[in-house]
């Protein structure tokens, strides 16, 4: 799915998303820099003839995907990236307290042991991947003419980070899992769940000019992206918490 001149949404599960691959992928974009490609996020790694076709049928291969960026460890975000790593020789990025688990496929410390047989099938297997970059606050990745600035935001995750960027005279934000449509938000019952560092972090967000917003599930947004972040901001300043993310209720 072409969705601006240089951002495609090339996976999307039929679950939480736009069915264009497997079931329970999370939104993958592709970015097109000039310079090869950048991909937000994997997917699952399920059924990858799915997301290959898609990112065919918009006239580029795998193999020119240079980057992946992960916002963060859990498997439907990350467990593609493995196998996109090794058909293209990209480099994998991630957030710096995730990163050796990504590359490990420790499933326990990225929750899947606890998913299996409920969101993942029973067989899943989190892939090792060759070498995960550490990604730090405030990171710049520059792939061609598309730099891309990386927030650590914990919350969702234990060190879930959003990817902040201006593309197609657009300013974007990536936000995986940290912010939704209408300001909504994925709190689950895991152990490195933390509210107090999200509201945090959502504040600071807040404070980006953000116009676009691309979540890794559901609908994105090409103006006024910024009322998402505010929404959830809003209420995490009340004293509530944002309202969660109704795929997932």
């Amino acid at each position: 799915m072409k969705i601006t001149e240089h951002i495609y949404l090339v996976g999307s599960g039929s679950r939480w998303g736009f069915g264009l691959t497997n079931e329970i992928d999370c939104n993958v974009f592709l970015i097109d820099t000039g310079d090869g490609c950048i991909l937000i996020d994997s997917g699952t790694g399920l059924e990858p003839e799915k997301m290959d076709a898609v990112i065919e049928s918009h006239g580029f291969t795998v193999k020119d995907i240079r980057a992946v960026i992960l916002t963060h460890y859990h498997a439907d975000h990350a467990c593609g990236a493995s196998r996109i790593q090794k058909e293209s020789g990209c480099t994998v990025y991630a957030p710096a307290l995730e990163a050796e688990a990504i590359q490990e496929g420790d499933e326990d410390v990225t929750s899947l042991a606890l998913a299996k047989g409920g969101l993942y099938p029973l067989d899943f297997v989190y892939p090792k991947s060759e070498q995960v970059v550490k990604v730090e606050d405030g990171q710049n990745v520059t792939y061609g003419n598309v730099t891309l600035t990386c927030y650590h935001c914990p919350g969702h995750s234990l060190q879930d980070m959003v990817v902040f960027g201006e593309i197609d005279g657009r300013n974007c934000l990536f936000s995986g899992d940290f912010v939704f449509a209408h300001g909504q938000v994925l709190i689950q019952p895991l152990a490195d769940v933390t509210l107090k560092p999200y509201a945090d972090a959502m504040q600071r967000i807040a404070g980006l000019p953000i116009e676009a917003v691309f979540p890794g599930h559901g609908v994105f947004c090409l103006e006024n992206g910024i009322q998402y972040v505010q929404a959830a901001l809003a209420k995490f300043q009340s004293g509530l918490i944002p309202q969660q993310l109704y795929y997932f209720t």
